[in-house]
């Protein structure tokens, strides 16, 4: 039996989000089906997620985020997949990734990217491409959230997602500024811009 390629995994994402998967005859949500299925070997555990599955996470206790493929939530070690809406006026800061490429997938709304140097308008349906060392910054503009779906070729990020959020339901409780930088270098080499343009 041919294994799936990163590249499909991240496609049945993608479709999922974008179509909406919906619950089999039997009620079961199908990534409990598909896990059910299979134990997934060394590389994960496959699994069909709907919008609403994943590890649900308050990002700075105000905003939902899923964390859909990673490690803990999938065993998966080349990917990194999350679902995240940005209430309208939200932004994501001006920063860097130094060492992994990111792929975000505009579903709903529209953002403002800046991207190197360049600003562009990513409306839905909008992919955009972030090479490694890549300046890259978000904010949702019109009255409409904006849900983005984002995808990194290797693990680290999602354990600054964790350390800037609480599991659905906690409270959400601050780290020091020096543990969030600790973090942000250890588990992604991530830079903030010094001057935002």
């Amino acid at each position: 039996m041919k294994r799936p390629t990163v590249r499909s995994a991240l496609l049945a994402v993608v479709g999922c989000v974008l179509i909406g998967c919906s619950r089999g005859e039997t009620g079961e949500a199908p990534a409990a089906a598909a896990r059910a299925d299979s134990a997934g070997g060394d590389w994960g555990r496959p699994a069909v997620l709907a919008r609403d599955e994943g590890e649900l996470r308050m990002l700075q206790g105000r905003k939902p985020l899923y964390i859909k493929v990673d490690p803990l939530t999938s065993g998966s070690r080349t990917l990194t997949v999350g679902l995240e809406d940005m209430p309208p006026g939200d932004s994501i800061g001006i920063h860097k990734h130094l060492s992994e490429d990111e792929l975000v997938f505009v579903h709903r709304g529209q953002v403002d990217v800046t991207l190197g140097d360049g600003r562009y308008r990513a409306q839905a349906g909008a992919t955009v491409f972030i090479p490694r060392g890549t300046w890259i910054g978000f904010r949702v503009v019109g009255p409409d959230t904006a849900t983005i779906l984002f995808a990194f070729n290797s693990p680290g990020f999602e354990k600054c997602l964790r350390i800037l959020s609480a599991p659905a339901g906690e409270p959400y409780v601050r780290p020091a500024d020096d543990a969030i930088a600790a973090a942000r270098h250890e588990c992604h080499q991530v830079r903030q811009a010094d001057v935002i343009p």
